[in-house]
């Protein structure tokens, strides 16, 4: 699918979609949220970890995505955080990282789940398609158990 083509059929494809997009590079949040918005997500942007676990205080994303590498501050304390989030609701938080580096990335998180890396720059209708997917798939799963405990 072609964004620019198809972006009169994708208008609202995210709508009610909660993203929280943390990246320390602006231009890159700011088209992150500005495509995400666009496609009618609700979309938080911060540059630090630390504002991401303000934010997290009182919001609670569908979707996550996250650059990995912060100056002074750990990804991991970040994605502790969802950890717990996802243990107290029982909801998943899928995380799409993202990377300048095409160096050690896969290699400095091996004990992180996340759903997908993609290596900046990369192709916008994949990272639609990826978020879109995910919360699909979420959603998918999440009426299921909702089924299991019903019947």
């Amino acid at each position: 699918m072609n964004l620019i083509n198809d972006f009169c059929l994708r208008v609202g494809i995210l709508k009610g979609v909660q993203v929280l997009v943390v990246d320390n590079d602006r231009d890159s949040r700011d088209l992150y949220a500005l495509l995400l918005k666009d496609l009618s997500a609700d979309v938080i942007t911060t540059g630090s970890i630390k504002e991401a676990l303000e934010i997290l205080s009182s919001f609670t994303p569908n979707i996550l995505v996250c650059e990995i590498r912060f100056l002074g501050e750990s990804i991991y304390t970040l994605l502790n955080t969802l950890s717990a989030m996802e243990a107290d609701n029982g909801k998943h938080i899928p995380i799409i990282v993202t990377s300048t580096s095409t160096k050690g990335t896969h290699d400095q998180i091996p004990e992180v789940e996340f759903e997908e890396y993609l290596l900046k720059p990369f192709d916008l209708d994949k990272f639609v398609s990826l978020i879109t997917n995910q919360v699909q798939s979420g959603v998918l799963e999440s009426f299921r158990r909702d089924q299991l405990v019903l019947h």
